[in-house]
């Protein structure tokens, strides 16, 4: 195997057909990477409630000779992050270089997602959305504001959007318990990922819906519970993250379903609008109604040029 995605992504393949303890071993590894990177197969067996031997065979299915092989691609991922997270750690900022090295770093990341942008992955993630009965949007924390931004467009355009809480996790799974297999669930997550994320998508898996993950990479843990990963590069800056290319990511998606979904938006955008008119004018927050004739007309992007 190449690379690390490579490994994860033939994780993410196989694990519906994976027996019991060969999905405790993958579920490990997608939570603890770090951790399983340096254990022994007697160890990783130990942690995952499995033999040795089924670690062996683990590594095997998964296109490897045996076990060092498979601890050794790992460790290459693990190093790896170590030597990004020492250069973060090595940079220094004065004041004044604070806001330049802010906006720096959204145009690199901004640059840098669109060079690893999955058309194919983001035209059927649109499609999903579109034929799916309800959807569900999942993003805790510093990825809520991704999250709920994709919620609020989507609500916009049409019924059956449910947003859930970045707030507050304790009802998570009680909110998506109803999803289906003719659900979607977008899944939000950037790092440091969320345990509940992660679960909910599980859930919505097992319940056979579509997922779609947002998140940094092909390395993701979301990529295991996934059908549709779509990539927006992020990066630390101080205390803070840079989120300018998941939310371009977010806009270019709620862009892409309007197209396709134009005339029945409109009418939803036009209803709401009217409500509003009628009913609701001396509680609106906005400063003039929406130009839906502008919205309407409003011209085609080319991407090609």
């Amino acid at each position: 195997m190449a690379d690390g995605s490579d490994l994860f992504r033939k994780i993410n393949e196989n694990f519906a057909l994976m027996s019991k303890g060969r999905k405790a071993i993958a579920r490990f590894i997608n939570k603890e990477t770090d951790t399983a990177a340096f254990m022994t197969a007697a160890e990783l067996g130990e942690a995952c409630g499995v033999s040795e031997s089924t670690v062996v065979r683990f590594a095997m299915y998964l296109g490897f000779e045996g076990y060092p092989e498979f601890q050794n691609e790992l460790s290459k991922m693990v190093r790896g992050k170590l030597v990004t997270a020492g250069r973060i750690s090595e940079k220094t900022q004065t004041k004044n270089s604070i806001i330049k090295s802010v906006f720096q770093a959204d145009v690199e990341k901004m640059n840098e997602t669109l060079g690893i942008i999955d058309e194919e992955a983001f035209s059927e993630a649109s499609k999903l959305i579109q034929k799916a009965k309800h959807i569900y949007i999942v993003g805790i924390k510093n990825s809520a504001p991704v999250a709920m931004y994709i919620a609020y467009y989507l609500k916009i355009m049409r019924p059956d959007v449910n947003y859930v809480s970045g707030l507050d996790t304790s009802d998570l799974l009680s909110s998506i318990y109803h999803i289906g297999d003719k659900d979607c669930l977008i899944g939000v997550s950037f790092p440091r990922y969320s345990v509940h994320t992660l679960r909910a998508m599980e859930y919505a898996n097992e319940r056979n819906a579509g997922i779609i993950a947002l998140t940094d990479s092909e390395d993701s843990p979301c990529r295991m519970y996934s059908h549709i990963l779509l990539c927006a590069r992020t990066e630390e800056v101080s205390i803070a993250q840079s989120m300018a290319a998941p939310m371009s990511l977010a806009t270019s998606l709620v862009a892409e379903v309007f197209s396709e979904n134009r005339d029945s938006a409109m009418r939803n955008i036009t209803g709401i609008e009217e409500v509003y008119s009628e009913y609701g004018s001396e509680s609106r927050d906005d400063l003039e109604l929406v130009n839906t004739r502008k919205i309407y007309n409003y011209p085609e992007i080319n991407f090609n040029g």
